[in-house]
């Protein structure tokens, strides 16, 4: 709390030769002022229905940025808004009001309307195409306005781009969007595929229902986080670190400043003096600068000419995480944390954090890795850390804790061998009580596959306590489309020209328009320059090659590079490659192919970096020739087969059941650019209750659990044909073959499911693997194929032929027995 106080002149030197010096520093970092018309704002904001009101925070924010005015000591916020409030509020959102104000109506006009500018608003909407004459005229503004309305409004007022197509694709996941006016729905498909708009419930929008005022608000709130970034208005965040201020020669205070730290360790100021002063929302109560406290979280909105228009303090723990202590980074404020879930988190502390150890007051240096412990966070930082140092307590990891880091080469039930960044070998011992996690979930032992990228958390005796699989992002797709919008708010990028990496060529997939989310760890490059999603909108219009992967339940871009000229095709094998100088050489290609940190490069569908190609492997590079007359390689598809599965796919003879979870095949060929290549000896794979098991004989296609096919009689089917769909060494689903039956022509073939039913696909555009031209084939008919034989691998799993649906892009190996009949082996869902 400040007080006013009065000072010997000589005190007032002092003080104002100390907050000079300090002043120096409030001067180096950015500064933001409170605003001259605090008293008009306060009063404006001083509703006394909204407190408590779950819309308040929104309805607070909008007053601030001046879009709510006018209001009186009520808003209402459960009342129906009226179509001329609601075009206003827009017409202000989107910086229209001056021009809306200096224009001329007629006194018959303004009779129709409530609000004494309501009629020039209206004028507006129709200058700017919001709105036609006829619905100006038309129109009882008085009415209340609806949800559609509100949607397509907004959409003209701050010019979102109507989607069309099979962008469209947000409104029909609503039960009642016939309800919709059809003209109206390409504008309001991008406000709800934006996230500013969603249904009163999960699946009913209810366009034609009449939208209330808090509602309004809240709608308002989200379309200004994506609208006035680009306007000139900032959300910065931090902790309040500290206060400081300026006392005149009479006791006054003549100026406050507030420190702000931010997450990366940077600050910035908020300026008070006696004339400006800035709105403080705070434990659900609305006051001004004095309502702050050292250690508040604050949220502060600040407008183009750096006038501060809302701070939203919370002040308190909000959150707690617990979990292992990964390492602090004090250098840039950050603490990294394995929660219990198993997932990998970075936060920032803040300045004011506090660290307790076994009750005791203690440093950020005293914290040691393999600690458990308690973070207490303030907003998004954190506020307090608290642990024990009796390292022989239950629940914390002794001091001789430590991690090893590698790629899976190698596992049995007793340990796993990886090998390090510089190729070293190493091998670990597993206990009963491993843990297993794959991208912060909860896995098993058969879950980890050969090629995993492995953390693993050891003890003192260099035994694995935790194994923690920190890239599993298998199913990569690689794409070459025209950026047609890019949404830094909301991290999504819009496509149209889209094709796709197929059978080493870029193939049109669609001409439509796809919308897609970046995953958390996008890049963008023009060229060698990393640029940000923010940067990447200046380049609207330009075709990117682009690389996705399912992150959950979404497809998402997780790298980009511009392409700056023509595209240029080249395949061959490496003749070397010289990691100095960031280039290759490719047989009979004369130049030298140059790649850098933005060129996209894959193998084993794993994303890699350049400088990790090696002679000998073919590749299909995607370049360009630069101003300077060098080759840049933008795409690098490094011994890329044909299906661009995270499968592999086996046959051989099975050789022996070795144990309840693990059988080996000998003389395995592996099927390899959609044709069989071997032999690779002898096999070793695991499996589980979640293996598919199929014996096929002449008669029937008899389907096993893992139980039964333990249980085998050995002499009836050890070498016996097998075929295997793996997923590195696990078996997903596994075909024995009888003596009895004879499968004869294998093909290769891809597609997409028309229809299925109990014992038969029909496939639609198949093309057909020709081992004579080494290339695809269309087929100009539709494919029948049964799947008595068949077994499938699907999002990681094995399953039987019931689980397939129309429309699943399949890759299979089919057999021709004797007959007319195709039937088909391995599928699997691309």
């Amino acid at each position: 709390m400040m007080h006013k106080i009065k000072t010997p002149l000589i005190m007032v030197v002092m003080v104002s030769l100390l907050c000079t010096m300090m002043g120096g520093g409030v001067q180096a970092a950015d500064s933001y002022s409170g605003v001259a018309y605090i008293n008009s704002l306060s009063n404006n904001a001083a509703f006394s229905d909204v407190k408590s009101h779950w819309a308040g925070p929104a309805i607070y924010r909008m007053v601030a940025l001046g879009i709510i005015r006018g209001e009186g000591s009520q808003f209402r916020p459960e009342a129906y808004i009226t179509k001329e409030d609601a075009l206003g509020m827009l017409i202000r959102l989107g910086n229209q009001e001056e021009a809306a104000q200096t224009l001329y109506v007629t006194s018959e006009e303004e009779a129709g309307f409530s609000n004494p500018w309501g009629a020039n608003y209206v004028a507006q909407a129709q200058r700017l195409g919001i709105i036609t004459g006829e619905e100006r005229s038309g129109t009882n503004w008085k009415s209340a306005a609806t949800r559609e309305e509100v949607a397509y409004w907004m959409a003209r007022a701050l010019e979102y781009l109507p989607v069309y197509g099979r962008a469209q694709q947000a409104i029909y996941g609503f039960k009642d969007w016939t309800s919709f006016g059809k003209a109206k729905i390409p504008y309001c498909e991008a406000i709800i595929g934006a996230g500013i708009m969603t249904g009163r419930t999960t699946d009913r929008f209810y366009p034609q229902q009449a939208i209330k005022r808090g509602e309004m608000a809240a709608v308002l709130d989200k379309a200004a986080l994506n609208y006035l970034p680009a306007q000139g208005f900032k959300s910065l965040e931090g902790t309040l670190a500290n206060t400081g201020f300026i006392i005149g020669v009479s006791g006054s205070t003549v100026r406050n400043h507030y420190q702000v730290v931010q997450a990366d360790g940077s600050s910035f100021y908020m300026l008070v003096d006696a004339d400006r002063d800035f709105l403080v929302y705070k434990s659900n109560t609305l006051g001004r600068s004095s309502f702050l406290n050292t250690g508040d979280q604050v949220k502060v909105m600040t407008g183009p000419q750096n006038e501060i228009l809302l701070v939203e303090a919370t002040s308190g723990v909000q959150t707690i995480l617990e979990g292992i202590l990964d390492y602090v980074d004090i250098s840039r404020n950050r603490v990294h944390l394995t929660t219990w879930e198993g997932k990998n988190q970075v936060l920032a502390f803040s300045p004011m954090v506090r660290v307790n150890l076994s009750g005791y007051p203690a440093n950020l240096n005293d914290l040691v890795s393999g600690q458990q412990v308690s973070l207490f966070l303030n907003g998004s930082q954190i506020s307090e850390i608290r642990s024990t140092v009796d390292f022989a307590a239950t629940g914390t990891l002794p001091r001789e804790t430590n991690y090893a880091y590698g790629k899976l080469y190698l596992k049995n039930n007793n340990e796993l061998s990886i090998r390090d960044d510089s190729g070293r070998p190493y091998t670990y011992f597993l206990t009963g009580t491993t843990r297993y996690y794959i991208n912060g979930l909860s896995a098993g032992y058969y879950d980890l596959k050969t090629g995993d990228y492995l953390k693993l958390t050891l003890d003192s005796d260099r035994s694995v306590i935790r194994v923690d699989v920190t890239q599993d992002y298998s199913g990569y797709k690689v794409y070459l489309a025209r950026i047609y919008d890019v949404n830094n708010v909301y991290g999504q990028i819009r496509f149209d020209q889209i094709y796709r990496y197929q059978n080493e060529s870029m193939t049109m997939e669609s001409s439509g328009m796809v919308s897609l989310n970046t995953a958390n760890d996008f890049q963008a490059y023009s060229d060698n320059l990393n640029i940000s999603l923010k940067e990447l909108e200046k380049y609207r219009g330009d075709y990117a090659y682009f690389i996705t992967a399912r992150r959950g339940d979404q497809e998402q871009v997780v790298k980009l590079t511009l392409r700056d000229g023509t595209e240029r095709r080249i395949i061959g094998q490496v003749n070397e490659i010289n990691t100095s100088y960031n280039h290759l050489t490719v047989e009979f290609e004369s130049d030298r192919i140059y790649y850098d940190s933005g060129t996209l490069v894959i193998r084993d569908n794993r994303l890699i970096d350049g400088d990790s190609i090696k002679s000998g492997e073919d590749v299909v590079i995607f370049a360009e020739r630069s101003e300077d007359g060098s080759v840049r390689a933008k795409l690098v598809m490094v011994n890329s087969p044909g299906t661009e599965s995270r499968y592999t796919l086996y046959k051989g003879n099975l050789s022996k059941i070795l144990s309840r979870s693990r059988f080996e095949i000998g003389a395995s060929y592996i099927l390899t650019t959609n044709d069989w290549k071997g032999s690779y000896g002898r096999s070793e794979f695991y499996y589980d209750y979640q293996t598919r098991f199929l014996l096929a004989n002449a008669e029937t296609g008899e389907r096993l659990s893992d139980n039964q096919f333990y249980n085998l009689d050995e002499d009836d089917w050890i070498d016996q044909y097998v075929y295997v769909i793996a997923d590195g060494d696990r078996a997903l689903a596994v075909i024995l073959q009888d003596d009895d039956l004879s499968l004869g022509l294998e093909m290769v073939s891809r597609g997409e499911i028309s229809t299925v039913d109990a014992n038969k696909l029909v496939l639609r555009d198949v093309r057909n693997w020709s081992r004579v031209s080494d290339s695809w084939t269309a087929q100009s008919d539709p494919l029948t194929v049964y799947t008595k034989y068949a077994v499938v691998a699907r999002n990681g799993e094995g399953k039987e032929p019931s689980s397939l649906q129309a429309g699943d892009p399949v890759y299979l190996l089919r057999f021709s027995l004797e007959g007319s009949e195709i039937y088909a082996g391995l599928i699997l869902v691309e």
